[in-house]
């Protein structure tokens, strides 16, 4: 079974929420990202759904027994008989949540179901306007016996009609401890779990993408070098560092960006840099991520963003 390390707190309030035994619940799990907020509305889920409704679920009846088959499949990439009464809605092509994406909740609580229905929203604050205001009706009108849970990185993305209507459970970022727990849990090596800990500053995802593929660490290292280290201007250095990035996957770029902030947020905490360079620092790095994501291709955006934060532009 799929362990949860960390975020007590958290569970406590959501034990809590549930013992008020609400007709239906709305809930929004808001925190960074890779930090196991994912796992907890599953489990939450799990304990929604639970023939016995105690604890975080009993793990023993059959309803439990289904969710945990569909944390297995998303998490140890199983192929095992998931709960029909549990929907889970993702970004289309890890972009944006749409609209038919969002309808298909009203009609999923209208199918029938012994204990209730849960839907969980992963990446809520990536759906579209459109999304959002059809979500709003759902949310404004709830059926009895359901559960929608939105996991959200900002809450500031979502429609303020949305965020008042639901209950927030804010999560903390793991701690170094509880990262090197799971790394250690997974059957990692302890001195190399205490590096990656130390490394990701409590971004599982980044210590994840570390262990998976250690180039990650060298290239953001080497990008940090090339911003922070090496004060004059070095095209080559960053033409050079670029020209195999469009073979890397969109993910790994994303985490290699998520590691270069946390140098870059280190040498400012030090005094290496100045506040108004890590702030035209982060509107940069902003605006590369949207370059990538809207599909520019990955060495102009990097030179680009190299450029203009080293010239001030």
């Amino acid at each position: 079974m799929v362990k949860v390390i960390g975020h007590e707190e958290e569970k406590r309030l959501i034990r809590r929420i549930l013992d008020k035994g609400y007709k239906s619940y709305s809930l929004l799990f808001e925190g960074k990202k890779c930090i196991g907020k994912k796992l907890i509305a599953l489990q939450t889920a799990r304990t929604f759904l639970c023939e016995k409704g105690y604890g975080f679920g009993c793990n023993e009846c059959k309803s439990c027994k289904l969710v945990n088959n569909t944390i297995q499949n998303i998490y140890e990439n199983k192929d095992l008989p998931s709960h029909p009464d549990l929907k889970i809605i993702i970004p289309e092509n890890s972009k944006e949540i749409k609209i038919d994406q969002v309808r298909q909740i009203s009609e999923f609580f209208k199918l029938k179901s012994e204990k209730g229905k849960v839907v969980i929203i992963d990446d809520a604050d990536k759906m579209n306007i459109q999304a959002m205001n059809a979500l709003l009706k759902t949310l404004e009108e709830p059926p009895d016996n359901t559960m929608i849970i939105l996991i959200a990185e900002n809450q500031n993305n979502l429609l303020p009609t949305i965020i008042s209507r639901t209950l927030k459970v804010r999560f903390k970022t793991l701690s170094k401890k509880e990262i090197f727990d799971i790394l250690v849990l997974k059957g990692m090596e302890e001195e190399k779990a205490k590096k990656i800990a130390l490394i990701s500053d409590g971004n599982l995802c980044i210590a994840n993408s570390i262990i998976n593929n250690e180039y990650i660490y060298k290239y953001a290292v080497d990008l940090y070098n090339l911003i922070v280290k090496i004060k004059q201007i070095h095209p080559e250095g960053i033409i050079t560092l670029v020209e195999n990035i469009e073979k890397l996957e969109i993910e790994n770029i994303y985490n290699i960006l998520e590691l270069l902030s946390i140098f870059v947020h280190k040498s400012m905490l030090k005094g290496e840099i100045t506040v108004s360079f890590y702030d035209n620092f982060i509107k940069e790095l902003n605006k590369l991520r949207k370059a990538v994501e809207k599909g520019v291709k990955k060495n102009l955006a990097f030179e680009a963003f190299y450029f203009n934060l080293k010239t001030g532009a």
